[in-house]
């Protein structure tokens, strides 16, 4: 029982042992090497699966591509879609080659809508497709093509056959003529009107707003043959219409207008709606339809028609205004108040006629009753002729 038992004198024995103390420095060397080695394995882990090789992407989260290459940027505008640019904020050049419904159409006008964009250098951005008309939808650059080439067209309409709303089709029509819309009482710009004729002779309202006016109006002429792909319809004002239908074809942000030379269609040059005495004395100061009068002419200004007469440029553009007493075969004489434009467009033409212009007549009137006698005033939008100027001063001078 005493082998059994170990005294302190043993156990520093044991302990101070050196084969002992060996064993146990070798087990806690060891056990160093083993951590030391487990952690640099952990350490090479991480480093390997962060690390990439060159030229590849890292994932940064599951489902998430990063594109290579630029950006895709269309090279042209949509009708849909007016507001597609160029990387930096560049308009996207359009290519004139639009593909609508299918059916084609030939014209050797060009293209026209919008003032042409440039590039941060200040140049022109032009396309270089052929056989394509120059010219662009909404805010798009100009592109530039080749003359009477074929190209893709929507489905012509007339003007009967337009509803109400936003339109892909073509209308083409003659303009007959054109006038700035102002505030009556602001005088501020409201936009650019037309008097439009199709092919079945209808004559309808067109209208710009007046932040498109600058797209169009350069390349605009009266008596010019067009084609227009892209309006809008709109409801016709009330007051003061110079054409019979209801309606209004609006230029929208989309529209496309361009020349049409080559049309086999035969568009009527001009179209007047006349009314005499008593038509005019019937729509007196109602301020509805405005329309034409023809008759020959009986006093300018108080005076009496002769080879001496000579009006006075200072007084006309004093009063802004030139009376005339007309007189419709053997109708009632009228009192014919010609304002501003149209003031002064009869004043040359008298002029240029040498003092002998016998016949007038002029669209657009509006009858007022001043006392007791009925007179008809110009408008805006009236025009003035002489003699021979249109086939209906010719035909009533016969």
């Amino acid at each position: 029982m005493d082998s059994f038992c170990f005294s302190p004198f043993d156990f520093v024995y044991k302990t101070l042992n050196p084969p002992f103390l060996l064993q146990i420095l070798f087990i806690q060397i060891l056990i160093r090497v083993l951590f030391r080695l487990s952690f640099v394995a952990m350490s090479s882990n991480r480093k390997s699966t962060s690390e990439k090789p060159k030229g590849v992407e890292a994932d940064s989260s599951p489902g998430l591509i990063k594109p290579i290459g630029p950006p895709y940027v269309s090279s042209s505008h949509s009708i849909g879609d007016p507001h597609s640019k160029q990387a930096k904020g560049e308009a996207s050049v359009n290519s004139g080659l639009t593909k609508l419904s299918g059916k084609t159409a030939v014209s050797s006008g060009v293209f026209i809508g919008v003032p042409k964009s440039k590039n941060p250098n200040g140049t022109i951005i032009h396309s270089t497709k052929t056989g394509v008309s120059s010219g662009v939808r909404g805010k798009a650059a100009v592109s530039s093509g080749v003359k009477g080439k074929a190209i893709v067209s929507a489905e012509v309409m007339a003007f009967k056959d337009v509803k109400y709303g936003p339109h892909d089709g073509e209308l083409r029509f003659r303009l007959i003529h054109f006038w700035e819309a102002r505030n009556v009482v602001t005088k501020v710009l409201i936009g650019l009107e037309m008097l439009l004729i199709d092919q079945e002779e209808t004559v309808i309202q067109g209208f710009i707003p007046a932040g498109r006016i600058d797209t169009y109006l350069p390349h605009m002429r009266a008596g010019g043959i067009y084609r227009l792909n892209s309006f809008f319809r709109s409801n016709n004002k009330t007051l003061y219409r110079v054409a019979e239908p209801s309606f209004t074809i609006t230029f929208s942000s989309t529209s496309v207008l361009s020349d049409l030379e080559d049309s086999s269609v035969c568009f009527p040059e001009d179209h007047f709606r006349f009314h005499g005495y008593e038509e005019y004395d019937a729509a007196c100061d109602l301020r509805g339809n405005l329309y034409d009068y023809v008759g020959h002419i009986k006093l300018v200004n108080g005076q009496v028609l002769s080879d001496s007469l000579v009006l006075d440029d200072a007084e006309i553009a004093s009063s802004r205004r030139v009376l005339i007493h007309v007189q419709t075969h053997d109708g009632p004489v009228m009192k014919l108040y010609l304002w501003d434009k149209a003031a002064s467009d009869f004043s040359e033409k008298f002029k240029a006629s040498g003092g002998t212009g016998r016949v007038i007549l002029v669209t657009t009137l509006n009858p007022k009753r001043l006392g007791v006698a009925l007179a008809l005033s110009s408008m805006t939008p009236s025009r003035v002729f002489l003699d021979t100027d249109v086939q209906a001063t010719r035909d009533y001078l016969t």
